[in-house]
């Protein structure tokens, strides 16, 4: 368990450090990537908006890969906001009809136009997908199509994560998609440093090895903004990422 609480300690870091260095996200987001994500492997796809970079890291993105396309492709990396929900039905009827056992998790803004749309469909069609949504008021629309929905604080890495594995496994288990909506209450505060007292209270995390790792998370965006530009004839290769 502490190797895990370590992981996921790390990684919400990395987002939190790529994102001030690229100016991109909100900050307090990442306990929700991270919290979703860590349930996830490579039978499962996610789709987000151009606002994605921690999502991809949560996902297993490489921290050096995501730094190169957000200073040289920036304007190409932008998906259409009201694209995402249906391409992950798209992803999940793939995963349905192969048999994979994987799932598709999309996380939606404000923009994410066919959000309702694409939850009838999951819904009519059963399929293994969760709709990760910041919008208030999705939960209580939902009920009308029979899916799953729960509310929780998305600064709330253990609440999150308590939340996804459910909605995961429930996927996986022919079960259907569900829905969590994040709210995210203005006098919560830092998702970090919630994370940082409840572990060291708990005794589970001393403050030396967190602060430890900090250290190594700060290291590494630094190596990577530093890292060589591609010579010319590489600008066109490997704008997407595999993750």
């Amino acid at each position: 368990m502490t190797d895990a609480l370590r992981g996921a300690y790390r990684v919400m870091r990395t987002i939190r450090a790529v994102e001030d260095r690229v100016g991109t996200g909100h900050p307090g987001e990442e306990a929700l990537a991270v919290g979703v994500c860590l349930h996830l492997d490579g039978r499962d796809a996610i789709a987000g908006t151009h606002r994605r970079h921690g999502q991809r890291i949560a996902k297993g993105a490489d921290v050096r890969g995501v730094m190169a396309e957000a200073g040289k492709h920036r304007p190409a990396a932008a998906d259409a906001l009201g694209g995402v929900p249906l391409l992950i039905c798209g992803a999940a009827i793939a995963a349905k009809q192969h048999d994979t056992g994987g799932v598709g998790v999309a996380f939606l803004g404000d923009g994410a136009t066919t959000t309702l749309e694409a939850l009838n469909l999951a819904s009519a069609w059963h399929l293994p997908a969760i709709f990760v949504t910041e919008n208030p008021g999705y939960a209580d629309r939902v009920a009308g199509l029979g899916v799953p929905a729960v509310v929780v604080d998305g600064s709330d890495f253990f609440a999150v994560h308590e939340a996804a594995g459910e909605a995961v496994g429930r996927a996986r288990d022919g079960g259907g998609p569900t829905l969590i909506e994040a709210g995210f209450p203005r006098h919560v505060g830092d998702c970090l440093q919630r994370f940082r007292t409840r572990v060291t209270d708990s005794g589970e995390l001393r403050e030396q090895v967190l602060d430890a790792i900090d250290a190594e998370v700060a290291r590494l965006v630094e190596d990577s903004v530093a890292a060589p530009e591609p010579a010319p004839a590489g600008l066109e290769t490997g704008v997407y990422l595999t993750y």
